[in-house]
This record gives structure tokens, C-alpha cells and sequence, in this order.
């Protein structure tokens, strides 16, 4: 998780960008791929989120890439 000024969170979990806005009162919004999703409490957020990024390796998560399937009994007739 990185912080930026004025209470700004960023987190990439498993290909998703999330950003958290602390608001205050340990309250924050919570944003998935620049699309609101809520609020909820920020020292749970928070918690929860360094749990997830410490056991997910998310540098090992690659997105699948389409590639056509080619049969070899095909090529064989």
C-alpha cells in the first residue's frame, strides 16, 4: 500500500487498483478501479489490506492472454 498526501492510499491487489480516502473520524471511501464502492471504518481497511498484500505473492499473478486452441489431429489429416 502507498500513501500520498492529503490521506490518499493506493493499493494494487491481484491486477485491481483500489484507492482509499481517509476522511476523517476513521472513516474512508473506498474506490475499485476509479469507481465508487463505499465506506467503511479505515483501521480495518487498513488491517485487512497489509493481511492480504503480505500473504497474496501478487508479483507471481499474471493475466490469462487468449491464445487459440490448435489441435494436432487436425494438422494430421
Amino acid at each position: 500500500m502507498i500513501r500520498l498526501g492529503n490521506g490518499i492510499y493506493l493499493c494494487n491487489l491481484n491486477g485491481h487498483h483500489l484507492k482509499i480516502v481517509y476522511m476523517g473520524n476513521n472513516i474512508c471511501t473506498l474506490y475499485l478501479e476509479n469507481e465508487y464502492k463505499g465506506s467503511a471504518p479505515f483501521d480495518y481497511i487498513k488491517k485487512k489490506l497489509t493481511e492480504f498484500e503480505k500473504t497474496w505473492n501478487t508479483s507471481q499473478i499474471k493475466k490469462y492472454e487468449f491464445k487459440e486452441f490448435l489441435s494436432t489431429f487436425d494438422k494430421m489429416i
